[in-house]
């Protein structure tokens, strides 16, 4: 965050705690590590808009009592806009353990999510497949479906798109590691 905002939620453990695999960044704290501008507003916060050149904080987030991040431009941007302009993905509004964590990534309901939070479906080069790859063993992994007959699958699927087997395994790895470590 900028502009010298107070942290949004006070931590009672040690950040080098906080920051371990087994510990979880809070959705808010991500979503507002990705923000400028921001600041407290009633029982949420404003933030200057990642989508559009924003002067004024016109962009409201709050926290749901179960921990669900909400965002609303007030200049008008659409949520996709908003969190992909963010660098987030819509996973990352969601707590561990959610229920729209187990859903796939995806935009506008049809284009898979690299995770970065960008559209995967820009080219079809090796890396961008891969991703995609990748993005298929994460949610075999969330929903405890990731086994060998999985992965056989998936290699079969990266052998004939000519990907790697280092590739997919980079990609496989980095995909589940978001879970481990949002």
């Amino acid at each position: 965050m900028t502009d010298g905002a107070p942290s949004p939620a006070p931590r009672s453990e040690p950040a080098e705690q906080h920051e371990s695999t087994t510990e979880r960044i809070r959705p808010i704290d991500r979503v507002l590590s990705h923000l400028e501008g921001v600041h407290r507003s009633g029982v949420g916060f404003m933030a200057r808009c990642p989508h559009h050149a924003d002067r004024d904080a016109s962009l409201s987030v709050k926290e749901r009592d179960d921990g669900v991040v909400l965002m609303h431009c007030h200049a008008g941007c659409g949520n996709v806009d908003v969190v992909v302009s963010a660098g987030l993905a819509f996973v990352d509004l969601y707590p561990a353990g959610s229920r729209e964590r187990r859903r796939p990534r995806t935009w506008k309901g049809i284009v898979p999510m690299a995770r970065h939070g960008r559209p995967a479906l820009v080219s079809f080069g090796d890396p961008v497949t891969a991703c995609m790859l990748g993005e298929l063993a994460r949610l075999a992994y969330v929903r405890g479906n990731l086994d060998r007959g999985v992965a056989a699958a998936l290699r079969l699927v990266a052998t004939a798109v000519d990907v790697s087997n280092e590739l997919l395994r980079e990609s496989v790895r980095e995909a589940i590691d978001t879970e481990a470590s949002p």
